[in-house]
């Protein structure tokens, strides 16, 4: 409702519903609704700490997925990394004092489902072509009926509200309905806004950094017991994440940087292949015939490229 009031006053635009880009982002809708349903069992069960934690070793689920699925490469540095990350987690488990295991089979099922839900985004993307706002228009337009639907499979929170009496539901209740509401809104529109505006590295960066105030505020606002030990090893993950995000975002930045040079390097040294020539050529005459030169020498010309 928000986003269509602010298309009306034309503050922003966005695609309206379209039947093929619906059902290419359906899938991804699903995961996102499964990823709240079991993140919200596991924060039930489990400490915000703990949750963090276990939700930042997740980046060691997506790094595995996409060497399996897509075949990507990290390097030594992420590699170590991601193994500190695991091993800080399952110390920071082993001291929890807190430790549910049905909590952690919620977990679990969170990090596989943010897993697949980050691996099929970049899919959905590229058939839709949605812009920033339509991703939002489409992530939460399509959410309201799954989620309707998990909600009858799994809490009755729906079927509660309905058959209760409202006048008995508090101004403050109500007030913090709306608030989170509009603060899901908030994170979602400003999640691909942030993807459109700054760079993979600023947005992985700030997603590690924004973990360790959120671990602060979650022990704080909650009362968390935690020992010595669980402590140190959470902060050791935390650590963990945001050098992942560091090192991760070097590689790309060095690997962008050898495929250019490699680029420089080889039209500087005319090692070109016969496809790379026949594209030359067409480009060449072209380029010979706006300036009405005889054809004759754009022969003469491409034959240098050999």
């Amino acid at each position: 409702v928000m986003l269509l009031v602010a298309r009306e006053l034309g503050f922003i635009t966005f695609e309206n519903l379209e039947l093929p880009k619906v059902k290419a982002w359906v899938p991804l809708n699903i995961l996102f609704v499964l990823m709240l349903a079991t993140g919200t069992y596991s924060l039930k069960m489990l400490s915000v700490p703990m949750v963090t934690v276990f939700k930042n070793s997740n980046n060691v689920v997506i790094t595995l997925m996409d060497f399996l699925v897509y075949r990507n490469m990290v390097s030594r540095g992420v590699a170590a990394t991601l193994g500190i990350m695991l091993v800080a987690a399952v110390l920071a488990a082993k001291n929890d004092l807190e430790f549910t295991p049905l909590g952690y089979f919620w977990t679990a099922a969170n990090c596989a489902c943010t897993a697949a839900f980050v691996l099929y985004m970049p899919k959905a993307m590229s058939l839709t072509k949605l812009s920033s706002m339509g991703k939002v228009f489409y992530n939460n337009l399509i959410s309201i009926p799954l989620i309707i639907v998990l909600d009858v499979l799994m809490f009755g929170d729906f079927m509660r509200f309905f058959s209760s009496d409202l006048s008995e539901i508090s101004i403050e209740l109500q007030l913090v309905l709306f608030l989170s509401g509009v603060a899901g809104f908030a994170l979602s529109a400003s999640s691909f806004q942030c993807m459109y505006y700054t760079s993979p590295t600023t947005y992985s960066l700030i997603g590690s950094l924004n973990k360790i105030p959120l671990t602060l505020i979650g022990v704080w606002l909650f009362a968390t017991k935690m020992t010595l030990n669980g402590a140190v090893y959470i902060g050791l993950s935390l650590l963990a994440g945001v050098v992942f995000a560091y090192t991760k975002s070097m590689d790309k930045e060095n690997k962008k940087s050898t495929n250019t040079r490699n680029v420089f390097e080889k039209q500087n040294s005319r090692d070109y292949t016969p496809e790379e020539i026949m594209l030359l050529e067409r480009t060449e005459e072209a380029r010979l015939r706006s300036t009405s030169l005889p054809s004759g020498l754009v022969r003469s010309r491409s034959k240098s490229l050999y």
